[in-house]
């Protein structure tokens, strides 16, 4: 992501009442705020009222009820309202960081958009709050951040789990949906906005989910079109980038749209992307990605406080950046997080969930059906673990660790964002639904798009609440995942991308990038520093790397992470 902010706020003395305040009030104080720096992707919004409030918007912010972009002159009506941070989350959306200030009580509040598309990290320093998207910004230059070794063995057990600890010491995340809170010298953190799942969508029928679904999914993308009127569309032919493509269609003269190519068979859709532009008449570019432009020792996220970035997406950046540069594309857009938010569960899971909304019925005995379908899976040993998960369901949700090399384990248990822990309902699929989406606010931070911002269309924030709010075994209608998505674009995509049930995948890249720098990865994970700190077991790793061409794919998987991380600790001891 190449947005880019910085800006300051004094969270010192409380600041005092300027001297036009009438009796008993407040005046307009002094803004708290320096703003040091803005991309021009990013816009300024700014206000302040007579109760010494002040208010700081940066990124990109669209009214939800007109769905249009919104003037920096209009913003003042913001601070009409008695909440202006819950209004801003009701009546807008977009990816932004906003801070609230109010000179009566000296309370500052940080706030990040649910979307997570614009990244938020923050430091305390001498009586100021330095925020920024990345962590270099919040240091001098003579200044750094050392590793903060027990946060990044926590990384390596799960890299998709986040808390606003990072792998930097004294670097801070606020994390999407949630908002910090100073007053009086103490910081206090809550959830700001949490999905909800909408009781009446149990028996809405798939035609009305469906069309207001297509109309969630429009407006986003036009929206984000009328800000960024030239976008670069990564166009890979499966469902998602496709519906993307679909709902661009009245302003095809000014999008292009980009299929790379990583190999045969599934890293090969040339034919299913090229379908979906003569059908709406979109110009494709096709970049075959370079496995030579996959640099293991590089880290993209030298400037991030985490890992957050995969060494293979390098051959992609460099691929999408040329052609953005061809094309004088002004954003990228992405049809990533699609999976996620239109829930692509293969698991029992949804039929817990419709077993707890619905009981042992017509509806039940449905989504056990399709499950079957869908899965392959056996429909008796489908039905006997939504059973026994309805039984548990009141049990906490737990993450995923993955100990596998490391040098230190633990039984402590990762922490649960609060979207999970309150929008879940102690609901299976629900929790895995929203874990799922939160997974992908997290990707959005892997591409590095030539200084061109990347926009992910399908985690709009109206969208994302929408989704979230649908059961999820409604999505696996008549056995068919993201059934929803399918029925709603059905007259706008070929039938081949309707009827598609196989995905994409950059697997030979990424296999292939790991081959050719095996002899790097051999040297960092035998002498890099996670080893040194004993996190890594490296006589496992070794062992493993002993026999190239045994490696499994899931171990590739997993050693890149190390590799990925043991760069980014040498980038950020370059830096």
């Amino acid at each position: 992501m190449s947005s880019s902010y910085s800006f300051a706020i004094n969270i010192g003395p409380l600041a005092q009442p300027s001297p036009d305040a009438g009796a008993g009030g407040v005046g307009i104080a002094p803004l708290p705020f320096s703003l040091i720096t803005l991309n021009s992707d990013l816009d300024r919004y700014e206000a302040a009222d007579d109760r010494g409030r002040h208010l700081l918007v940066v990124g990109n912010v669209f009214d939800r009820i007109a769905n249009r972009i919104v003037s920096p002159d209009d913003f003042p009506v913001i601070l009409r309202e008695e909440d202006p941070v819950h209004a801003l989350l009701t009546d807008y959306w977009g990816r932004y960081v906003a801070v609230l200030h109010d000179a009566r009580n000296g309370q500052v509040e940080l706030v990040r958009d649910p979307s997570g598309q614009l990244p938020c990290y923050y430091r305390q320093h001498s009586g100021q709050l330095l925020v920024a998207h990345d962590a270099d910004q919040l240091f001098s230059a003579a200044a750094a951040a050392d590793p903060d070794w027990s946060i990044l063995a926590r990384h390596l057990r799960n890299p998709m789990v986040r808390t606003n600890e990072t792998c930097l010491q004294g670097v801070s995340e606020l994390l999407p949906g949630l908002s910090v809170t100073w007053s009086q010298g103490a910081a206090a953190c809550k959830p700001r906005w949490v999905p909800r799942i909408e009781a009446d969508l149990i028996d809405k029928s798939v035609e009305a989910i469906a069309d207001r679904l297509k109309r969630e999914i429009e407006n986003a993308v036009s929206a984000w079109a009328r800000r960024f009127p030239r976008p670069l569309l990564g166009l890979s032919g499966g469902l998602d980038s496709s519906v993307i493509a679909a709902s661009l269609r009245a302003r095809k003269a000014d999008v292009n749209c980009l299929n790379a190519v990583s190999g045969t068979g599934r890293g090969d859709e040339r034919s299913y992307a090229a379908a979906v532009a003569a059908m709406h008449g979109f110009p494709l570019h096709e970049a075959v990605l370079e496995v030579h432009d996959i640099d293991y020792s590089r880290s993209l996220a030298s400037t991030k406080p985490r890992p957050s970035s995969s060494a293979f997406t390098q051959a992609i950046d460099k691929a999408s950046a040329d052609v953005a540069e061809a094309c004088s594309a002004e954003a990228h857009f992405s049809g990533g997080g699609g999976d996620n938010i239109f829930a692509f569960i293969h698991s029992s899971y949804p039929a817990t969930d419709c077993l707890l909304d619905t009981g042992f019925g017509a509806k039940y005995r449905s989504t056990i059906s399709n499950l079957t379908r869908m899965t392959g899976c056996d429909m008796w040993q489908i039905m006997a673990r939504s059973i026994r998960h309805g039984v548990f369901a009141h049990r906490p949700f737990v993450h995923r660790v993955d100990e596998r090399f490391l040098g230190e384990k633990t039984a402590e248990a990762l922490p649960v964002h609060p979207w999970i822990v309150r929008g879940g309902k102690r609901r299976p699929g629900k929790r895995q639904h929203i874990a799922a989406t939160l997974e992908a606010i997290h990707f959005t931070e892997f591409l590095n798009i030539g200084g061109r911002p990347t926009i992910y269309p399908l985690l709009s924030q109206p969208l994302m609440e929408y989704c979230l709010s649908i059961p999820v075994w409604r999505w696996s209608h008549n056995g068919i995942d993201r059934s929803l998505v399918r029925e709603a674009f059905r007259r706008l995509l070929p039938e081949e991308i309707i009827a598609r049930r196989t995905k994409g995948s950059f697997g030979q890249l990424f296999e292939a990038g790991f081959m050719r720098n095996i002899e790097v990865i051999r040297s960092m994970l035998a002498d890099g520093q996670l080893a040194a700190q004993g996190l890594l077991d490296r006589a496992a790793c070794l062992d493993a790397l002993s026999v190239p061409e045994r490696l499994r794919p899931e171990v590739i998987s997993r050693l890149a992470l190390f590799v990925d991380a043991e760069a980014w600790l040498a980038g950020r001891s370059r830096h």
